[in-house]
């Protein structure tokens, strides 16, 4: 269900189309939903109640509150643990000099496999950023992780009658409207009552007849551009799923991290960033960042299929690993004692720690 995002009417459109600050793809990050944005979210929640109403289902008294959240996102994200959900919070980077802000969430949810491998798609966003051109952006990169990431064939999508500002960031994004649900879900602008709604879908082109999807073999990159097959391999920010990232971690005989699935799933899921290399939807690399956002940003795993290698994708995975993190002072990580990862690092700028003037150390603790 897609929840309220603003105004729509044409002067309000009009205005929009002409406001300088609407807000470029490159400033709009997801981050998949985790347990400590509960107090950040309450707060979000609290301020847009009763926005937020208007397109949401009623919630309890304890929803718009930090032990409210923090249920709410262990409930999801057990769902995602169990394969049926996929939850983001929308990232703003339109401060240089600050981390990047929380402004709404956007979720795949009700992940359905077998011979339908489609899902939902549900969003917020804190109203005082609605008509800015963020959730369009967030809904293009979502539509990227459901289909290049996931390997989904349809999305779909519902929203009540009346909110023609979530209509428009449907058909921006290019879901084709499909049909009327009347009396389809209970929302609180329905009150006591249910809600009619429009419904929406968007299927992947690549993988069927392009019929409610866009024409041709395409797919939307970062900047909500489409690029063709030919560009293969694809470097994006998504976190896989947990087991192609399995697959891709015994292709490089990394065992300690096969051996310990859940652990894998949760260090993909805390990263600040992850960023894959697809190459015809299969995932050939992987880099990921631990950041504050200020002044460290630590380089956790680079790793190329090895059919693919010496074909610059490890370069391009850290470059775009590294990209929203050019003003952190730090670049960090710890790697293997091999000459050829010297060469490889040295070549992206980066120096090892005794060689730095004045000279440092590096210092850690391995558990056994």
């Amino acid at each position: 269900m897609t929840e309220r995002t603003g105004g729509n009417t044409p002067r309000e459109r009009e205005a929009r189309r002409l406001d300088p600050s609407r807000v470029p793809a490159t400033q709009v990050r997801l981050r998949p939903l985790r347990l400590d944005d509960a107090a950040e979210l309450a707060r979000l929640e609290h301020r847009n109640r009763r926005h937020l109403l208007s397109g949401a289902p009623r919630r309890g008294d304890d929803w718009a509150t930090p032990p409210g959240q923090r249920a709410a996102i262990a409930r999801m994200l057990a769902q995602h643990d169990a394969g049926t959900c996929a939850p983001f919070v929308i990232l703003l980077d339109d401060d240089p000099d600050a981390p990047g802000r929380l402004v709404g969430r956007i979720t795949l949810q009700q992940i359905v496999r077998g011979p339908a491998q489609c899902a939902s798609v549900g969003y917020w966003i804190d109203e005082a950023e609605s008509g800015r051109g963020v959730v369009t952006h967030a809904l293009r990169k979502l539509v990227a992780v459901a289909f290049e990431g996931l390997g989904l064939h349809r999305l779909e999508a519902s929203t009540a009658v009346g909110n023609e500002a979530s209509v428009a960031v449907l058909r921006a994004s290019g879901f084709q409207e499909i049909g009327y649900a009347p009396s389809m879900l209970r929302l609180g602008i329905a009150g006591e009552g249910w809600a009619d709604c429009r419904l929406f879908q968007l299927v992947d082109s690549r993988t069927g007849d392009g019929t409610g999807g866009s024409a041709g073999a395409t797919s939307m990159s970062d900047d909500g551009t489409s690029s063709t097959d030919a560009d293969w391999p694809r470097i994006r920010a998504e976190v896989p799923g947990l087991a192609e990232a399995l697959a891709l971690y015994r292709a490089v005989g990394w065992n300690a991290y096969t051996e310990d699935p859940q652990t894998l799933g949760r260090a993909l899921a805390g990263s600040t960033r992850v960023v894959t290399a697809r190459e015809r939807g299969r995932l050939v690399g992987l880099a990921r960042v631990i950041s504050d956002g200020a002044s460290i940003a630590y380089l956790q795993d680079v790793l190329v299929d090895p059919d693919c290698r010496r074909a610059g994708i490890g370069r391009e995975l850290v470059r775009e690993a590294f990209a929203p993190f050019a003003a952190v002072r730090q670049h960090v990580l710890l790697t293997d004692a091999d000459p050829g990862q010297r060469a490889f690092y040295e070549a992206l700028g980066l120096t090892e720690a005794h060689d730095v003037r004045p000279p440092l150390h590096a210092f850690l603790r391995l558990r056994p």
